[in-house]
């Protein structure tokens, strides 16, 4: 095998692999749930075998690896799972070969310049020209994730990934008072878990938990009223938020929304109350009503992400 990278998007719910021959090329795609096994390494050769390769026998030439955390000096603990990786462990299990580590909306991030319109699906109309600016990827799935390309010169682009799942949840009405109660997270409310406990708040219950997916929750809508208003209350949370990241990372090229959560909201969306809370910005809402929002209907962005990524051992 020649020329070969392995890539891998690495989440609190399910862990992606795929091989890599160069810039947007993307195969050999397979699907583990990460609790399956004790350790990255193990679901890495799992995977290796998988695709009829043996790890000590030159599987590839150089792997980069999304995960969903913050990293520290090639080294990241998984926020909603219990693995740790180490890029320099990686890489002594494959034999020495080059190993990068990035934040999994990093990897998304990278994919951002290089998306074309058949790649996206337009979320609401702004009707207007487009802005010059950064671009912003808004994970919506097992947590909340966010990750700014930031044009860096002509052509060029740099990617800064944060943790915005964890910025403080501010309160804008009575309602979300009373249904969100005080000190919440943005991925408190905003997330696959999130959506269980809004629509457990609608219900009343005591539980932050009912049980039901988000999948569950959002095929209810049409028939169950606290699944409507648990929807309706998502659409303008996510709103607000992904307007307030344009304004504070300067995203006037427009919001990319992934994830599970996110494709799943957008069959049932109001996407009139999604935009009219993403573009109430004060003095900024004219320019708001600028800037557009996507879903990224590219499969395995992340994935994709990491094909354009430079590899070197971190």
């Amino acid at each position: 095998m020649t020329r070969r990278r392995i890539v891998a998007d690495v989440g609190g719910t399910n862990s992606r692999f795929g091989i890599s021959a160069g810039p947007g090329d993307l195969g050999e795609v397979r699907i583990y749930p990460t609790s399956g096994e004790a350790a990255f390494t193990d679901a890495l050769a799992t995977y290796v075998s998988d695709i009829g390769a043996h790890v000590a026998s030159g599987c590839c030439d150089s792997v980069c690896i999304a995960a969903a955390g913050p990293v520290d000096a090639g080294s990241v603990r998984l926020t909603n799972a219990a693995w740790s990786i180490s890029a320099r462990e990686v890489s002594q299990f494959l034999g020495g070969v080059p190993v990068a580590l990035v934040n999994d909306l990093e990897a998304v991030g990278l994919l951002l310049p290089h998306l074309q319109p058949s790649q996206v699906a337009p979320v609401g109309d702004t009707g207007k020209a487009a802005l010059t600016g950064n671009r912003i990827a808004v994970n919506v799935g097992t947590g909340f994730g966010a990750a700014t390309a930031v044009r860096s010169g002509e052509g060029r682009w740099a990617i800064a990934a944060g943790e915005a799942g964890h910025m403080s949840l501010a309160l804008a009405s009575a309602e979300e008072a009373a249904v969100l109660g005080s000190g919440a997270t943005i991925e408190d409310f905003v997330s696959g878990a999130g959506v269980a406990r809004l629509y457990a708040a609608h219900l009343q219950e005591k539980k932050s938990e009912t049980g039901r997916s988000a999948d569950a929750i959002f095929a209810a809508v049409g028939r169950d009223p606290a699944a409507a208003r648990t929807a309706a209350m998502l659409s303008r949370l996510l709103g607000r938020v992904t307007g307030d990241l344009v304004l504070a990372t300067a995203a006037w090229d427009g919001v990319f929304l992934c994830g599970s959560v996110a494709r799943a909201w957008l069959d049932i969306a109001d996407i009139r109350v999604f935009r009219s809370a993403f573009e109430n910005k004060g003095p900024m809402r004219d320019r708001m009503a600028r800037v557009p929002t996507f879903l990224i209907s590219q499969a395995e962005p992340a994935l994709m992400g990491l094909t354009h990524a430079e590899v070197a051992a971190r």
